[in-house]
């Protein structure tokens, strides 16, 4: 009897963790694989109309930022490869507690280096805007996540 709900206890544990990745997951498939319209709320290429950045600003930005989206989508992949592995190895007939752990320590490292990269990005980003361009950058991120409407409010008051 005590082994039962040991092994229930597991599965209702793999189920959670299966639904957070199959969030995730419907989340880059809603994205339709362009993995900024998370982080901006619509493609990249409209931000630069959205700031209202001059002619010399658009050329910077557009610098910076044809390298910077392809390694986002890139590593975008990656954690999605490393997903599908896992959640393959949870179901899998014999599952290798290693393997799963493995596979979860890589989407994890990825997701760190991908949050490194976009700070970077945002601190470089940052440094060409004027204020007035820096609080609607700040404001469109904020809006991503509708529970944040306090913080944009907050930011505009600096």
């Amino acid at each position: 009897m005590k082994r039962y709900w040991i092994y229930l206890l597991l599965a209702i544990s793999l189920l959670v963790n299966v639904g957070a990745l199959a969030g995730a997951w419907f989340q880059a498939w809603r994205a339709d694989g362009a993995t900024e319209l998370a982080f901006f709320g619509m493609g990249h290429e409209r931000v630069p109309d959205y700031l209202k950045l001059d002619r010399t600003q658009r050329e910077r930005w557009h610098a910076m930022e044809q390298d910077f989206v392809k390694a986002l989508n890139d590593v975008g992949r990656e954690i999605q490869i490393h997903r599908e592995r896992l959640v393959r190895e949870i179901f899998s007939a014999q599952p290798d507690a290693s393997v799963i752990e493995r596979e979860r320590a890589a989407i994890f490292a990825l997701q760190q280096a991908q949050q490194r990269s976009v700070i970077g990005q945002l601190l470089k980003e940052r440094d060409m805007l004027s204020a007035e361009q820096r609080l609607a950058l700040a404001d469109l991120l904020l809006k991503q996540d509708p529970r944040n409407t306090a913080d944009a409010q907050q930011l505009r008051a600096r």
